[in-house]
């Protein structure tokens, strides 16, 4: 069964390649798999094709392949197929004079399985005269729920979307919306919809004119705050909503992201990107007391994405876009483990790959401004392992950086960039390489093993797999020795999608292996990171 998944993901990739021409060569590291250009859209004169956020989607098309979701400044919020870049659907913020707008911001788009179909969906948040939440079907596109004024063009933006916790106390995960406003009015608003119907939960509005981004966290969750202007704010917030804590922040919060504990409290903490200086700062995620803040040099907006422990001291590494030069940084102290320069101006887009090079440290995918480029570094040492130019001026700059899970099962993910024209180019991982096979060789795919998520995960994660014929299943997990260390499933089951808890309390922070077996065969081995 792997070998014909194999099989037929290597005959879709090769058709697709050069005008459908299948090479001759297999595909090594760095090869461009597919790629695309974002579509006119008809609606509108305005094609900014800007790639403003470029995030996977577990597979939506049943091709056992994760899929892309692309939003655009040209109002677009497309489906590619993670195989070959065709589109699947797309979706149009752009209605007209009123209630028109794209999507603004990278976390402004959330993947989630809202309403309980086993397949995953996007959550989108729009700005200009839109201002709109749209939780989008991800099969067709299809408006399951939406939520805003469809006649108000002064609302204020959206400025992110999370959706990792369960507020209402119903077992799913809810949507935190950060709702900017303008000076002189807006909804200035902390707001938690409820995923399957888009029902307010709850709404706060912020003592400050403007929301940044908004962090979800097992105690409640943290959203920055401002005045257009100082003062500066990380505002605290319980399971309710309620304002618990605040913290006086170094400039506009364009990133914040919950981490595991590093101050012994045994709670979550909180690390936050401020200003324009690429200032980081850790803070508690039960008060927001301090625990340490670094300046990382001239910034502007961007991201902050946890890696593993290079370093060995038991607490999680983290890179970010935003500043002019990469760095690898230990969220314990918020010293620098390693940094490049890049040769590029401000890194605009950013992910955490997964480990290409075999020595089982996180690596990363980076986007930059100038020169516009999409490059891959080693996550030990930060040397430059590939580099792609999408050209020389301004208008062509990397704009963001995404991984694509592992599209042909060998244990190492493949890589996307999108850039200021509207290009999005996904790229092969590598670790081995993919030939062309005869047709008559494709099997249909029976069974699918999902990526867990939460990833990286304290202490627990959900594992999802499904099932298109009955089967006795087993799904193991493994430790980096291959020694199993848990059975979540040894069953017969009929068709369907499983869902399991895994529960790493007992176990120590590490990489980690779940595999699926049907019958005596192994399906599919997908890879975890446990961070404590």
């Amino acid at each position: 069964m792997k070998n014909s998944l194999v099989f037929f993901i290597a005959a879709m990739l090769l058709i697709n390649l050069q005008s459908g021409n299948a090479q001759t060569r297999g595909l090594v590291f760095g090869d461009v798999v597919w790629q695309i250009l974002i579509p006119d859209n008809p609606g509108t004169t305005l094609q900014d094709k800007q790639v403003r956020s470029l995030k996977q989607i577990p597979d939506v098309n049943g091709d056992n392949v994760n899929d892309v979701i692309a939003a655009t400044g040209n109002y677009w919020t497309i489906c590619y197929s993670g195989i070959n870049g065709s589109i699947i659907w797309q979706y149009s913020t752009h209605f007209g004079s009123i209630n028109t707008g794209s999507v603004e911001w990278e976390d402004a788009v959330d993947i989630a399985d809202v309403n309980s179909d086993g397949i995953f969906d996007a959550v989108i948040g729009c700005g200009g005269g839109n201002e709109m939440v749209y939780a989008l079907n991800g099969i067709n596109g299809n408006v399951l729920w939406s939520y805003g004024d469809v006649i108000s063009t002064s609302d204020g933006d959206i400025e992110s979307v999370k959706i990792k916790y369960d507020y209402n106390g119903d077992g799913k995960k809810d949507v935190l919306v950060s709702a900017s406003g303008t000076t002189n009015g807006g909804r200035h608003a902390l707001i938690c919809l409820n995923a399957l119907n888009g029902e307010v939960i709850f709404y706060r509005t912020q003592p400050q004119p403007f929301t940044d981004d908004v962090v979800a966290t097992e105690s409640g969750g943290a959203i920055g705050v401002n005045n257009n202007g100082s003062p500066y704010s990380v505002t605290g917030f319980d399971s309710l909503g309620n304002t618990t804590w605040s913290y006086t922040g170094p400039g506009n919060t364009w990133s914040l992201k919950e981490m595991p504990d590093v101050n012994g409290d045994s709670v979550n903490d909180i690390i936050g990107l401020g200003g324009f200086t690429g200032s980081v700062f850790a803070i508690s995620g039960n008060s927001g007391t301090q625990i340490w803040t670094r300046s990382l040099g001239s910034g502007n907006n961007g991201k902050i994405t946890l890696l593993d422990d290079a370093d060995g001291n038991g607490f999680a590494d983290f890179t970010l876009s935003g500043p002019q030069a990469a760095f690898r940084v230990d969220t314990k102290t918020g010293n620098t483990i390693w940094s490049n320069t890049t040769g590029s101006s401000y890194l605009r887009g950013v992910d955490n790959m997964g480990d290409v090079t075999g020595d089982s440290i996180d690596d990363i995918v980076i986007a930059t401004q100038l020169q516009p480029r999409l490059i891959v570094l080693n996550g030990m040492n930060g040397n430059i392992l590939f580099d792609h130019s999408f050209g020389t001026t301004l208008t062509q700059r990397g704009d963001r950086a995404a991984v694509l899970n592992d599209i042909d099962t060998n244990g190492v993910n493949e890589f996307m960039g999108g850039n200021r024209e509207g290009k999005v180019i996904c790229f092969y991982g590598g670790n081995g390489t993919m030939t062309s096979v005869n047709n008559e060789n494709i099997q249909p795919v029976k069974f699918k093993l999902y990526q867990n998520y939460p990833n990286p995960f304290n202490p627990k994660t959900t594992i999802n797999y499904e099932t298109q014929i009955p089967a006795f299943v087993t799904l193991k997990v493994y430790n980096i020795k291959g020694e199993e260390i848990a059975l979540l499933a040894e069953e017969k089951q009929n068709a369907g999608v499983y869902e399991f808890e895994f529960d790493g309390s007992d176990i120590p922070s590490g990489i980690y292996f779940y595999t699926l077996y049907a019958g005596e065969f192994k399906i599919d081995t997908k890879r975890m990171i446990l961070l404590k």
